[in-house]
């Protein structure tokens, strides 16, 4: 599986986020990986239609799109989102859209995978990413979040979207996709939580995303693998 997060699609200038977010669909077709997971801001939200509807002309091209691409959450999920005006699933019929407020959890196709993941509707204190969905036997489960992981819920008081150390030992999965920090960074073992960072500069402002293999037996691995980006 490849995760990423915070690709930051906002303009169509083929500028920095736009070659990283290309070559990263490169690595994915290279590496050959089953899924490819974006937790959270594969674009920014833009009150401006008109911003978006630019967007909507940037051509896909036919047989590029990793399998079972799952993107999530935009800078918040409401009524005015760039989801809803974007048309995903017209546009890339084999992405998985996260979309729950609540929660949801979806199997990908072809593997023995299920990722779960909440949509945010508002990026404020209230909102935490990370629940603890019930696994289902014989199944990896991979849990997205997007939000900032802190060192306590004193810390967090008052910070949006946080992820308190609590949130991550209730969690039965096998790996914990995160996004929002623009820095590649694993946060414990058991489980496995890693930041990818963003895709354009995941490590010292170089582009990069994070390759996880699910094996059979073992526990979950990871592995940073940085981006071949043109110039």
């Amino acid at each position: 599986m490849l995760h990423t997060s915070d690709c930051h699609l906002d303009r169509v200038d083929g500028g920095p986020a736009q070659r990283a977010f290309e070559a990263m669909v490169d690595a994915a077709i290279e590496l050959d990986v089953d899924l490819v997971l974006i937790a959270g801001d594969p674009f920014d939200h833009w009150p401006d239609r008109r911003r978006c509807a630019r967007l909507d002309r940037v051509p896909v091209r036919p047989g590029r799109p990793a399998r079972g691409a799952t993107p999530r959450q935009p800078r918040r999920l409401d009524g005015d989102s760039v989801y809803h005006r974007f048309g995903l699933r017209s546009r890339c019929s084999n992405v998985l859209f996260l979309g729950a407020p609540d929660g949801r959890a979806i199997e990908v196709p072809g593997t023995d995978v299920i990722v779960w993941g909440r949509a945010m509707t508002d990026h404020v204190p209230a909102f935490r990413p990370l629940l603890s969905p019930p696994r289902v036997d014989g199944r990896w489960l991979i849990v997205a979040g997007h939000g900032l992981a802190v060192p306590s819920a004193e810390a967090g008081s008052g910070r949006s979207s946080p992820i308190v150390p609590e949130d991550l030992d209730t969690l039965d999965a096998d790996y914990v996709a995160l996004g929002h920090l623009h820095v590649h960074e694993v946060l414990r073992t058991e489980p496995l939580p890693a930041y990818s960072g963003a895709t354009a500069r995941s490590r010292s402002g170089m582009p990069g995303c994070v390759l996880v293999r699910l094996i059979p037996g073992q526990l979950a691995s990871l592995a940073r693998h940085a981006l071949r980006v043109s110039a």
